[in-house]
């Protein structure tokens, strides 16, 4: 179980990682309560937990504050820690329907029936194909024949 002062020291971190933006009422991944999927992730991944483990003593350890400063420092100092929290980050926050939507895009789900994709009509595959199809095979025949 994670502690809040853990939860609290990740909001800070995840503040700095997605700052919010007032103008646009967009929150920062901290406000937004990103650091509960961060630690359910963690739940489920050993190695994702001993990242977030490692963060967290890390920043306890060098200051009382978070800061941009400081973020940059662990990103610099312990880059795929740094990396994995950031992916999860971005993985928590920006597939949220209600931040897609602030941002301009689909409510929708990314996978697997997210966006709409249509499909490229015949006459635009066909142009794209074209030298493809036209200098054929280039295979070696699996059964010996020529």
């Amino acid at each position: 179980m994670w502690l809040e002062n853990e939860k609290n020291i990740l909001n800070d971190i995840l503040d700095q990682l997605i700052p919010s933006n007032p103008e646009r009422n967009i929150p920062s991944a901290g406000q937004l309560g990103i650091a509960s999927f961060i630690f359910e992730i963690a739940n489920k991944s050993l190695n994702f937990k001993d990242d977030i483990i490692f963060i967290l003593d890390w920043t306890l350890s060098k200051a009382d504050k978070i800061s941009p400063c400081l973020v940059r420092k662990l990103e610099k100092e312990n880059p795929n820690a740094f990396v994995s929290l950031l992916t999860e980050t971005y993985k928590g926050y920006y597939s949220r329907p209600d931040i897609r939507h602030k941002l301009g895009l689909s409510k929708k789900p990314v996978h697997p029936s997210g966006y709409l994709v249509e499909s490229e009509n015949n006459d635009y595959l066909a142009q794209i194909t074209n030298t493809v199809r036209a200098r054929g095979p280039i295979y070696r025949d699996p059964t010996g024949g020529q």
